[in-house]
């Protein structure tokens, strides 16, 4: 038997599950609407909905997202409308949390025992003084690790 069809069969032996997953279903087909009217770089960052009252609430992961949801406000109360929702207001919930982007990774450089070796000879052998002083401290920085 599939995952799925095993999902299925706990979803309506469970009254409450039951319930919950169709919620989700009609917040997820808001979103979709809401998606619809939004630009594709705004539609993408909308993460979810959810009603206060009757103000659909959607989540965002910037104040600028939030600025041109409410620009777009009366176009979502209408498209909404026209699948049978009324929604009184559209506001944005900005969610830090939702922010897609990549943090900074410190890169953790080593020096092969080798390499130390052989720029610990080359610095012996180097007449220059600002190159010796140079390999001199990369010796001591990675002779710390």
């Amino acid at each position: 038997m599939s995952k799925h069809a095993n999902f299925s069969q706990l979803v309506e032996g469970d009254y409450q599950l039951n319930r919950l997953v169709k919620q989700l279903d009609q917040l997820n087909h808001l979103l979709r609407i809401v998606q619809s009217v939004l630009p594709p770089e705004i539609a993408r960052v909308c993460q979810g909905t959810a009603w206060a009252g009757s103000t659909l609430l959607v989540a965002v992961p910037s104040s600028a997202a939030a600025t041109r949801l409410r620009q777009a406000e009366p176009a979502i109360i209408a498209a909404l409308g026209q699948a049978g929702v009324h929604a009184t207001a559209i506001r944005a919930k900005v969610q830090v949390a939702l922010q897609q982007g990549n943090p900074m990774q410190t890169k953790t450089l080593r020096m092969t025992e080798p390499a130390k070796a052989a720029f610990s000879e080359l610095e012996t052998q180097v007449d220059d003084p600002e190159l010796k002083a140079a390999l001199a401290n990369l010796l001591r920085h990675h002779l710390k690790k």
